[in-house]
């Protein structure tokens, strides 16, 4: 009861928000065009009361747009750069209605210049305010305040991948109560589901009805394999609980990730797999394009920040400043990656090649600050200037463990149709460090095959916004 009535509360506090975010950049374009900037006028300024008399058009024409893009639907883990493209969407469309519809209305002429200062102010304020009550919400969630109780079943690598970025993101609203079998006879009740989980098992999939019942379940996550589609589908249609979500997550996350089309054969609907986009020259330029219009800027920017950080790390312990390593990148091509040289010259003299791993003796005393921030990352840039990797691709890995994953996870090279970036899908969603790789991998296929600029500019933003709050940088 308290879950939903937190989703109805903030569904309500959006719309009033969303209401008075237009009424008062309607007013404040008024003010703004005929009152203030650029030339206030003398002459001839339209009464405030007519456009008073427009603003329930314009709150409504906003508001039935913001609807049908989905804007007043509770999402989880939802992002301000997540819901920007939508927000933006929905504006622009009913601007141009309010335009159209001030074209047509011949009694009062009102100002298009004051129809573009509203959408403005709109746009700037909304998202604000989203932000605003999206930041409670969570927060709120991370008390234990209006959380869901999950329940998945199966017992595979996408449901303990589920069930660790739940424990992960408290902010996302779900307490994990176990996980539910799909063996006829469990016999597991209370019982770990795997070595190295603590998670219980609820019990069989034949006994779901009553798991849900007696653990108060709101919402059921599926994450059975392939094989167990029939097994799903009979649970769902004897599932009876109006109250309860239920959900399914494809056993070919792991293997299809690439968008698909659908086409018809004789009325018979057909998925065929899209190729992927940055196969495509033209996709491969503006991706380049981006590359530079970002890199050259930057470099010039934090040139006095580069000089600092190598001077202090030139004066803290023996070494070079710079940190060469090979890795490989786009067509297994191997390049030499520069880095700010965190760890001490002979680190790998006694081990060989390892990762790096939490509290890494290794590091020096600045380097422990650089990887915490990511900073030692920005030697980089000029990689990206020469060509070698771009601002937003899979993580190049160095070619001893390439050699090892290619022969153990299935469809590793596929990521190397890319050129390596700084920052990707994998780390936005806090896969770094000593995180598995067969999940980073997964994420890596899924951007390689959903490529697109606006994906890039997303994943630039949303690093720029979480640089100081990787948990999983060491």
């Amino acid at each position: 009861m308290i879950r939903q009535g937190l989703s109805k509360l903030f569904y309500y506090l959006n719309l009033g928000t969303d209401i008075l975010v237009v009424s008062a950049a309607f007013l404040a374009a008024y003010y703004l065009r005929f009152c203030g900037w650029p030339i206030p006028l003398r002459h001839n300024v339209p009464e405030v009361t007519l456009y008073l008399q427009a603003m329930p058009i314009v709150i409504g024409v906003t508001l039935i747009c913001f609807q049908y893009a989905g804007l007043y639907i509770q999402r989880r883990g939802i992002s301000g750069v997540d819901e920007f493209p939508r927000i933006f969407k929905a504006l622009t469309v009913a601007f141009l209605i309010i335009v159209g519809l001030s074209f047509f209305y011949r009694r009062v002429t009102y100002s298009r210049i004051v129809l573009f200062y509203a959408w403005g102010f709109t746009l700037v304020l909304t998202v604000l305010a989203r932000s605003w009550l999206r930041r409670i919400q969570i927060s709120l969630r991370r008390r234990g305040v209006g959380i869901s109780r999950l329940a998945l079943v199966g017992m595979t690598e996408t449901a303990y991948f589920i069930a660790d970025q739940v424990k992960r993101f408290p902010g996302l609203g779900y307490r994990l109560i176990g996980f539910v079998t799909d063996q006829k006879n469990a016999g597991l009740r209370e019982q770990s589901p795997g070595p190295g989980r603590r998670d219980r098992v609820l019990g069989s999939l034949n006994d779901l009805n009553e798991i849900i019942r007696q653990e108060r379940i709101d919402e059921v996550v599926f994450a059975l394999p392939a094989t167990a589609h029939a097994r799903t589908a009979e649970a769902l249609l004897t599932a009876q609980f109006p109250g309860v979500e239920f959900k399914i997550v494809s056993d070919l996350f792991g293997i299809i990730t690439n968008p698909m089309t659908m086409e018809e054969i004789s009325g018979i609907p057909v998925f065929a797999l899209k190729e992927a986009p940055l196969s495509k020259p033209l996709s491969r330029i503006l991706k380049r394009g981006l590359d530079l219009v970002c890199v050259v800027p930057a470099i010039i920017l934090l040139s006095p920040l580069l000089l600092i950080l190598g001077l202090a790390i030139k004066f803290s312990s023996a070494g070079p400043v710079f940190f060469r390593q090979e890795r490989v990148g786009r067509g297994n091509q191997p390049f030499t990656i520069f880095k700010f040289r965190s760890m001490r010259q002979d680190a790998e003299n006694s081990t060989g090649p390892v990762w790096a791993r939490k509290e890494d003796v290794r590091r020096t005393r600045i380097g422990r600050f650089l990887r915490k921030t990511s900073l030692d990352e920005l030697p980089q840039l000029f990689n990206v200037l020469k060509g070698e990797m771009s601002l937003v691709g899979p993580r190049p890995e160095r070619p001893h463990f390439v050699k090892q994953f290619e022969d153990t996870i299935p469809r590793y090279l596929d990521r190397h149709q890319v050129k390596a970036g700084i920052t990707g899908w994998a780390q936005i969603h806090g896969l770094r460090g000593n995180t598995p790789i067969e999940e980073r991998t997964k994420y890596d296929l899924w951007y390689v095959e959903n490529w697109s600029l606006a994906l890039d500019l997303k994943l630039l933003i949303q690093t720029l916004l979480d640089v100081f709050h990787h948990k999983e940088a060491y």
